[in-house]
Parts: structure tokens; C-alpha cells; sequence
């Protein structure tokens, strides 16, 4: 049986010198690449889209609690409370 090697390239310059740099709090893996001297993860989570985030901010208008949408739509409830201070501040004149 033949095994394939899957090579890693770097996200910015798409070097392929990469070498393996510990792990981010959410214990991702991380890495360094020695062409541009970028650091970070090889495929990031991907982000919520506008949709998401306005129907994520309307069900808390209906006064859940904020553990209460972390569970529901699995959003991090630091990730909720700095999507409600830029609601705010947009909303402030």
C-alpha cells in the first residue's frame, strides 16, 4: 500500500519550510514559516458570517441568558459579549 505525504504550505507565501511551533490556547497546532517569517495555524476556523451573528444577537434580544446561547448556537460568550459592545457602540449616535 502506497501512502500519499500531504505537504503543508504557508498561508501568506505558499513556502513550503514550515516547521511546527507549539500550540494556541484552543490547542490548535501552530507553525512557523522560515520563507516569510510568518507565524500561525495551517487552517483557521472559519468565521461567522453576518447572517449568523444577527440571528445569534436577536435570540439574546429575547432575554436568554448568555450561557444560554453558548450552548444553543455554540458561539463563546466572549465572542457574544464583543459582538454586543460594537452593536452598542454602532448604535449610540
Amino acid at each position: 500500500m502506497i501512502a500519499k505525504t500531504k505537504v503543508h504550505t504557508c498561508r501568506k507565501c505558499h513556502g513550503k519550510e514550515l516547521t511546527k511551533n507549539g500550540t494556541n490556547a484552543c490547542g490548535n497546532q501552530q507553525y512557523h514559516c522560515k520563507t516569510c517569517g510568518a507565524y500561525g495555524v495551517l487552517e483557521p476556523r472559519e468565521r461567522y458570517t453576518e447572517e449568523e451573528k444577527e440571528l445569534i444577537l436577536r435570540a439574546y434580544q429575547e432575554r436568554p441568558s448568555m450561557r444560554g446561547i453558548e450552548r444553543s448556537y455554540g458561539v463563546c460568550r466572549q465572542t457574544l459579549s464583543a459582538w454586543l459592545k460594537k452593536s452598542r457602540a454602532a448604535s449610540i449616535p
